[in-house]
């Protein structure tokens, strides 16, 4: 398994660990170790589940292991288990605080936490990542228009919610410095109301009864004259 493992044929490799530990369940001394092996293969291949469950037999045995503890980590990072992702690699830091490498991992983790938080702007404005201006632009126009408070009289709270919040997503994605810096990963705020140079779809004061808000989409210059 470890010669396979070595020569890059990962597959063969996991279905020889996996041979190697049914040849004696129950030695727990040795079977650590061609956990371990199997879980570091399993993570690699990105079969994260099978990972996972790799990896915490190797903490059953022995939960003082710390690369098992990276290990599981960063499969679960593989689900999108970000917050048990941050868990064992925080608990793998902890016992050995001088490594940098976990530490670094740490910190990806954190990152990862982090921004599976924030708000996902393509999605709301339902486009892809890839999405060109243009298509930002038309996907912004047509939910703004379908969300205008003043179209939605019977859910206007709903809707004076859901109209900003499209305002803010196309305060980020229709700026290509915004943008860029929102896909790499950095804060960027999109409230639609920043005291630089955002704008605000209601104005000073928000909806009030009976104001009126109009579009000006001009031809060419989306969004033209703003609302």
């Amino acid at each position: 398994a470890e010669d396979n493992a070595s020569k890059g044929k990962l597959r063969l490799a996991v279905e020889e660990y996996r041979a190697a530990l049914a040849m004696d369940p129950n030695h727990s001394a040795y079977n650590v170790n061609l956990h371990l092996g199997l879980c570091k293969l399993l993570v690699k291949l990105g079969r994260a589940n099978d990972a996972v469950a790799s990896c915490s037999e190797v903490l059953e045995i022995d939960d003082n292991i710390v690369e098992a503890l990276v290990q599981r980590g960063e499969a679960k990072l593989l689900l999108e288990d970000w917050e048990g992702a941050v868990g064992d690699i925080k608990s793998a830091a902890e016992k050995s605080p001088q490594d940098m490498s976990i530490r670094e991992a740490l910190m990806r983790a954190e990152n990862s936490l982090k921004l599976s938080k924030r708000k996902d702007w393509y999605k709301i404005l339902g486009v892809a990542k890839t999405a060109p201006v243009l298509e930002i632009k038309k996907a912004y126009k047509k939910l703004a228009l379908q969300w205008h408070p003043d179209k939605n009289t019977e859910n206007r709270a709903e809707a004076e919610a859901k109209f900003q919040e499209i305002a803010a997503a196309y305060e980020i994605l229709g700026d290509d410095e915004k943008r860029a810096r929102y896909d790499s990963g950095e804060d960027v705020e999109g409230n639609g109301m920043s005291s630089g140079g955002g704008f605000n779809p209601f104005g000073g004061g928000g909806f009030h009864g009976g104001q009126q808000f109009t579009f000006h989409f001009e031809g060419g210059g989306f969004p033209g004259g703003g609302f």
